[in-house]
């Protein structure tokens, strides 16, 4: 091999922008050669404090790409106002059910906050014009980012936390980086695990969180027993339960469990309800979205039509008022928001934490400084808490708001009129000075207000020849636009669409297209005002927390990072407590390069974590080499020697003389499972036996993992089923001679 060449190896750092040394949003940024600048997620927390975003502003205009890893707010709650504020103007890639659920997220927050307060952090036309500029992938769908330079590709796989939630995979010039936050190993009712360890290997920097470090183990099937007793026992007393939820991410694991248990024991008696103010939506998407969730609602859905969120029992709402009009008894209410800093779940709070009968379930770790969060950690029984309510304005206000309102439009006409008589005095000087040829009014039957139809004083539609009119111009140049026509031998085209009844069944939910389905939000437009009264609560309900967040613990975390093995490690989030122990352990397990820098503190990513170099292969290398598929990838055993290119800083691989070039062994690519190669055993007829660790064929051949290095070890007497075996078990891999 000839002598070694320095070649330019990929630069990155990372910081996070704001989440370090606390649980919450998370917002972090990845630099590649001061080229590419990606945004890890864009959250924001319940109180909706732009202080705790100001960094954002900083990094904003600067960033070329944004991955979103969940749907919920602490992962993308601040995208609308960084694109209306910061100057946020990147493409935001994420899947689908992140893009359609994270509107669900942003509508619910904006429809409960305007309900108590005159919310204007953002409006629902600028959450609508932050997810226009989604791009929606499918999981392991590897996308270019088209980048200049370097060959930056970015993969989604299944985080397991939420639906469609992403474990990031940034591929730079071969070199992987995972972002990998708020991930779930075990599987769900509604949600299939995370799996890094099949998937990555030996990365050159893992990005995570800490925030479930201080997380223990849950036996589910304790914890679930525990939940549905305790709700049948209040119902039963005659009380109500109130579960302070999520609009639609680990709601959709209740709605499961709660369905199926109403379903198995006919409860019709009691109630149970869905209530946030996109309640519908969500539930309609969840629908539609079967193919992001448990495989096991596939399956179902194929074989039977069955929709596991089709559901017989539990019924939504949009409202309180909507709630109150049902008949009343014992009821099971899942109410947004579990924060509890507005929403119905608040204002039932409110009503049912007097009586001692009811019962109210957490299920999720609150936002510090909520009111779920004083709730579960600082109480005594009672709380101080404001309660707010909007009501439409009557009499002397109404009366004072209608007349302000004439002002205000009153004066927009004038300052419209008086612009307008500029323009049209502009326009006539113009027209006196260069036109040769006629002004010819063209007809119009625009429905303009009279205020309009003055402003524009006659030059409304005018066609002007033989010159350009001034930009300030009151009349456009050739308005009129010709509407086009299909035309066949038997003229106009027929168009049978529009003819067509659409029927949906509702089992079918899951086939319809989820580009086309419109939210609709009801919004009252009465003239109103907000009226807030402070109150002391005396909490005597039950209060009790039960686990269904849908996080790995810290045992599982840390293991998970020890078998994927990366080089580096940068802990981005996390309380200093969360994140001193996930550091701990992650070094048992062999991961020693771990950083969890403060906020804006970029951390270098050595070289010695970027193992891979790039350069190019000569025509005669190429013609002496075997190039294997292997997978996406082209793999054969090269020897040769490096020289410099024409180009500056080009280097090119050159083939080294036959004389010099050296034997090697076959190498094995990929891995394999017993179980896996035991099922191909099977199917040739072979009898397998699985014995503490041992796969023994036959009764005579044994397949196990010995060594410090895992190596794969075959025993057994030489015969025709030893080789049948042997080619079985290198059927596993791909080889690479």
């Amino acid at each position: 091999v000839g002598p070694r060449v320095a070649v330019t190896m990929p630069q990155m750092k990372v910081t996070p922008v704001y989440g370090a040394g606390k649980n919450g949003a998370l917002c972090s940024v990845l630099k590649i050669d001061d080229d590419v600048t990606l945004l890890l997620d864009c959250g924001w927390d319940d109180l909706f404090d732009v202080k705790a975003i100001k960094n954002l502003a900083e990094v904003a205009p600067s960033v070329t790409h944004v991955l979103v890893s969940h749907p919920d707010l602490l992962h993308l709650g601040a995208l609308p106002y960084a694109k209306k504020h910061f100057g946020l103007d990147a493409t935001v890639y994420a899947t689908l059910p992140v893009h359609k659920m994270g509107q669900m997220y942003l509508y619910d927050q904006y429809l409960s906050r305007q309900a108590v307060e005159d919310f204007n952090l953002f409006s629902l036309d600028d959450v609508d014009a932050a997810f226009s500029s989604f791009k929606t992938l499918q999981y392991s769908q590897t996308v270019d980012l088209g980048t200049k330079g370097k060959k930056v590709l970015i993969t989604p796989f299944n985080a397991g936390h939420l639906v469609g939630g992403t474990v990031w995979r940034i591929n730079v010039d071969g070199e992987d980086v995972v972002y990998a936050v708020d991930i779930n190993h075990r599987k769900d009712r509604h949600l299939n695990g995370a799996n890094l360890e099949q998937i990555f290997d030996k990365p050159a920097l893992m990005i995570t969180s800490g925030s479930s470090s201080l997380n223990q183990p849950v036996n589910k099937q304790v914890r679930d027993r525990d939940f549905v007793n305790s709700i049948m026992q209040t119902l039963r007393n005659g009380g109500n339960v109130l579960l302070p939820v999520d609009t639609a991410g680990r709601v959709l694991e209740l709605i499961c469990l709660l369905e199926r248990h109403w379903q198995q024991n006919k409860l019709g008696g009691y109630q149970l309800f869905l209530l946030t103010s996109v309640a519908y939506n969500t539930m309609e998407f969840a629908k539609s979205q079967l193919e992001w969730m448990n495989t096991a609602f596939t399956t179902s859905f194929e074989h039977s039509r069955t929709n596991a969120f089709s559901t017989k029992f539990m019924k939504i709402c949009h409202s309180k008022e909507e709630l109150n009009k049902l008949s009343r008894g014992p009821r099971v209410v899942m109410a947004s928001l579990s924060s509890m800093e507005s929403g119905p779940a608040r204002d039932l709070l409110v009503d049912w934490a007097m009586l001692p009968k009811n019962l109210i379930i957490f299920t999720q770790n609150p936002v510090a400084d909520t009111l779920a969060h004083k709730l579960q950690t600082a109480f005594s029984g009672t709380i101080r808490i404001q309660v707010s309510r909007r009501i439409p304005l009557v009499g002397k206000e109404l009366e004072e708001h209608e007349a302000s309102k004439k002002m205000q439009i009153k004066q927009e006409d004038e300052k419209f009129d008086v612009k307008a008589n500029e323009n049209a005095d502009s326009f006539q000087v113009q027209s006196a000075r260069t036109a040769s040829g006629a002004l010819t009014r063209l007809s119009s039957n625009s429905n303009m207000s009279p205020a309009i139809a003055k402003a524009t004083h006659g030059f409304k539609d005018v066609l002007i020849e033989g010159f350009v009119p001034d930009e300030e111009c009151a009349g456009p140049l050739f308005p009129f636009r010709v509407k086009s026509v299909e035309r066949d031998e038997y003229g106009e085209a027929f168009d049978e669409s529009h003819y067509k009844m659409l029927v949906v069944e509702e089992g079918d939910a899951a086939a319809t297209d989820q580009d086309d389905m419109e939210v609709e939000v009801e919004i009252d437009d009465r003239p109103t005002k907000v009226v807030n009264i402070g109150m002391t609560l005396h909490v005597r309900a039950t209060v009790m927390f039960l686990d269904y967040e849908g996080k790995s613990d810290s045992y599982s975390m840390k293991m998970i990072i020890g078998n994927v093995g990366p080089r580096e490690l940068a802990v981005v989030s996390g309380t200093r407590d969360a994140v001193d122990t996930l550091v701990k352990g992650v070094k048992v397990v062999g991961v020693n390069r771990v950083y969890a820098p403060d906020n804006l503190t970029y951390v270098n990513i050595s070289s010695l974590a970027v193992s891979s170099l790039s350069m190019k292969m000569s025509d005669d290398l190429l013609r002496v080499i075997q190039l294997q598929k292997i997978g996406n990838y082209s793999v054969a055993w090269v020897q040769g020697q490096v020289e410099k290119g024409e180009e500056e800083g080009e280097h090119i691989l050159m083939p080294v003389e036959k004389k010099l070039r050296t034997q090697h062994a076959a190498a094995f690519v990929g891995d394999f499972r017993l179980g896996d190669l035991r099922q191909d055993l099977v199917s040739k007829g072979i009898k397998t036996e699985l014995v503490q660790g041992v796969l023994v064929c036959d009764d005579s051949i044994s397949i196990q993992r010995m060594g410090a290095k895992n190596e794969i070890v075959i025993q057994g007497p030489l015969s025709a089923k030893y080789y049948m075996v042997r080619d079985i078990l290198n059927r596993q891999f791909q080889i690479c001679n």
